[in-house]
């Protein structure tokens, strides 16, 4: 899944003032990374809500993603990079990019589109999803905490037919 943030460059925020804006939103969310500014990294392991994550991040220019999505053309004013999330069916990487969306709005007026589905986000409309990813999360754990306590049912290994004959001159 993609998921892609147009800005400024010079309007990124840092990594504190992302993780700041995010636990303003009452989620518990910390970047594991060591990085001091948002840029040139290729990707974010973080912890939100106690369930860590990792998702890639590529930083382009528009035109790279814009020639394969042109919906986004009549959007862009003076955006100079796009900032590309790329995930895979991880609700708390959904959940971790949603809200880091969120604070790119806040802090340098993104836009910010889904391209799989050419849909254009607002703050409200990614805020307005995270509690859905976070609900996800805490079935994940509760499911894996469940399974954790069963005993495993252990399936006898069936013979094959050496080892039948090796029973048969035991």
């Amino acid at each position: 899944m993609t998921q892609v943030a147009f800005l400024k460059k010079a309007d990124l925020p840092t990594k504190e003032e992302i993780e700041n804006n995010i636990n303003e939103l009452g989620c518990d969310f910390e970047i594991l990374d060591d990085f001091e500014t948002f840029y040139g990294i290729d990707g974010i392991e973080c912890r939100i809500n106690g369930q860590k994550t990792f998702f890639e991040i590529y930083f382009n220019i528009p035109a790279e993603i814009i020639k394969e999505s042109d919906f986004i053309t009549k959007d862009l004013t003076d955006q100079d990079t796009a900032v590309s999330f790329i995930w895979g069916a991880d609700f708390a990487a959904g959940a971790s990019i949603g809200l880091i969306s969120v604070a790119l709005i806040d802090k340098c007026k993104a836009l910010i589109y889904y391209l799989d589905d050419e849909i254009q986000y607002s703050r409200e409309m990614l805020l307005a999803d995270t509690p859905r990813f976070l609900k996800e999360i805490e079935k994940q754990n509760k499911y894996s905490e469940q399974n954790k306590n069963r005993e495993q049912k252990v399936f006898p290994k069936k013979k094959g037919i050496l080892d039948r004959i090796k029973d048969v001159f035991k």
